[in-house]
């Protein structure tokens, strides 16, 4: 379970060779290059030609570059590659036009707490310089004003000398917990300054973000306490898959408690969904008398439950329950939008690295634990009776699509089983999906290896970011021999299908299943609730008004092929659904993108 592959490159410094610079623009692409960046992503844009022209041909496209017709997927490319990776990400946008229109991918970065830095041209600042009309619009006072409530740091030096320190310190700041994206801006005349002479690379090694955070001991402590003594302790985590020796210390900190663990939104690769102690989408935290939320951002989103459509919030434990917390989150104080949540009551909160904190706990349960029989026999009941609970929901799910098998459309649940058979006996990573398929994947399938998920949330619920995630974690996993996955939902590929260019022109092999209900169903779904409450007509067919995406319903099989994806479909018989996507996923081996549209039920 704790499996110890690693498939992804480690990111190096490189050396930089310094003495053919000529130009500002020629720095700041040996400073990019130095920082061992494999891809940056782009729409191109007039305002940073310099440093395009620089990487291009002065560092001969060190790092390599991603066009992208649009600057949301040029930061959802990042976004996913960051997120896969844990490094950050480099990704330049085109002034004030570029920043706004990437502007949602940035946000969602931002409440996904994942490291981008993310550059962009302005200017010319001198007025003098400026060209007529389009230089003049283009240029912001200050371009960070644009993106600072929801960055966690930006900057916009003003001379080729502060280059150095305003790049070195962004990616410092973006990759300390929490992690988010920065934003550094680079004035015309800085990149196409004449260079006296080259500028040196500072020593990057000695510019990296800090060592992580431990736990304070006595914490620890009372937190070991607290989870020993109680009879049905849970452990809810949310981002605990930023890192792998979190994961598998989490695995080990479960096992020693005999705690069960619950996943509610799937963010990352905190648990394998196989294992005895997972109880994700169970309700058996309902009886708990402690929460222990690691990297748990929203301890309500764990524990609370809407009322039917009303916005009043039930409590979903019956008893009294205690909570301990541990994490970063105290780091993140405001921001344009409130996303540090509703602050709850706890019994301990521990502000450290999970990384850190997690094993300190379990070696202190493990002591306090000691010799104690009673003890010992507590926990193992516990245990087993969550192994109990966890074999029968399987069996439940496993059973229950059998309910709708035949139907037509195809069910949501078929079709994720079906892929599961598919791909099951190949090394597959699963880089978008979360929310498609109604969350039927990891109910069915087994993903119990780090590598094989890396969270399919956009993080700020911007719809888009699916496709561009997808992509940014397939070049993470570039000749890796990992088979990516994209379940992708139609309405988000909508968004951006120019995506679909990039995967064909750059030919990154994708496994994209489409989830083809020709709606935005989330809003579908909302209307038909509300109408029913309000005594309307709740009807599917009226609801599509304003929300559906049939007449017509698009062809993405032809819209793949128009763009150099070999597309499948529209599957509509379930018949005909696993021999074509057994068919496209061998193509797919053979190293190409594929694409099958499959006309699907809504959840």
């Amino acid at each position: 379970m704790g499996n110890e592959k690693r498939y992804r490159k480690e990111r190096k410094i490189r050396e930089v060779d310094v003495k053919d610079q000529e130009w500002g623009s020629d720095f700041i692409a040996d400073l990019v290059k130095a920082y061992g960046f494999d891809f940056v992503t782009f729409n191109p844009g007039a305002s940073f030609r310099g440093v395009e022209e620089s990487i291009v041909n002065y560092n001969d496209n060190i790092p390599k570059v991603i066009t992208t017709p649009n600057e949301s997927l040029s930061v959802s490319i990042a976004h996913g590659y960051a997120k896969a990776t844990g490094e950050p990400a480099l990704c330049i946008l085109h002034n004030v036009v570029g920043t706004l229109n990437g502007s949602m991918g940035i946000y969602n970065a931002f409440a996904d707490r994942v490291p981008i830095v993310i550059l962009s041209g302005t200017g010319p600042m001198r007025k003098s310089k400026r060209r007529p009309w389009i230089d003049w619009i283009h240029t912001a006072q200050w371009q960070g004003n644009l993106v600072r409530g929801y960055t966690k740091w930006d900057d916009q030096p003003v001379h080729i000398d502060g280059v150095a320190d305003s790049i070195t310190r962004a990616y410092r700041i973006a990759n300390t917990p929490p992690k988010g994206p920065v934003y550094v801006v680079l004035d015309h005349e800085v990149q196409e300054c004449s260079l006296e002479s080259p500028i040196e690379i500072p020593n990057l090694d000695k510019l990296m973000a800090p060592s992580r955070m431990g736990a304070d001991p006595d914490a620890i402590e009372r937190a070991a306490e607290i989870l020993v003594d109680a009879e049905l302790p849970v452990i809810f985590v949310d981002q605990v898959g930023d890192s792998r020796a979190a994961v598998n210390s989490l695995i080990e900190l479960a096992e020693t408690l005999g705690a069960p663990v619950v996943d509610k939104r799937m963010r990352r690769y905190n648990f394998p969904n196989t294992h005895p102690l997972d109880l994700s989408g169970t309700d058996v935290y309902k009886n708990a008398d402690v929460l222990l939320a690691i990297d748990v951002w929203d301890v309500d989103y764990c524990t609370k439950k809407e009322i039917g459509i009303t916005h009043t919030m039930t409590d979903q434990i019956e008893g009294e329950y205690k909570i301990i917390t541990i994490g970063t989150d105290d780091l993140e104080s405001s921001s344009l939008i409130p996303e540090y949540y509703a602050i709850r009551e706890t019994e301990v909160s521990i502000l450290a690295d999970s990384e850190l904190a997690i094993p300190a706990l379990k070696n202190s349960i493990v002591d306090r634990i000691g010799d104690s029989k009673s003890i010992k026999e507590k926990i193992q009941k516990r245990a087993q009776k969550m192994g109990k609970i966890h074999s029968k929901q399987r069996e439940e799910w496993s059973l229950s699509i059998k309910e709708t098998w035949d139907e037509k459309p195809i069910a949501p649940s078929r079709l994720a089983q079906e892929i599961w058979e598919v791909v099951r006996d190949d090394d597959w990573i699963l880089v978008n999906g979360r929310l498609a398929y109604g969350g039927w994947p990891h109910k069915l399938w087994e993903i119990n290896e780090f590598d094989q998920y890396f969270g399919g949330d956009s993080g700020g619920g911007g719809v888009g970011y699916g496709i561009g995630g997808a992509i940014g974690g397939a070049l993470a996993y570039l000749d890796s021999g990992k088979l990516p996955i994209n379940l992708q939902q139609d309405g988000s590929l909508l968004q951006f299908p120019s995506a679909l260019w990039i995967i064909g022109h750059y030919k990154i092999p994708i496994f994209t299943v489409v989830h083809n209900n020709h709606a935005l169903f989330n809003s579908t779904n909302h209307r038909m609730k509300l109408a029913e409450v309000r005594g309307r007509d709740s009807s599917r067919e009226r609801a599509l008004i304003g929300t559906g995406l049939d007449d017509p319903i698009t062809d993405f099989a032809k819209l793949a092929e128009s763009m150099g994806v070999s597309g499948y479909g529209p599957v509509t018989d379930p018949e005909e659904l696993k021999p074509t996507l057994q068919k496209a996923w061998d193509e797919m081996k053979t190293g190409k993108p594929v694409l099958v549209d499959v006309i699907s039920q809504d959840r």
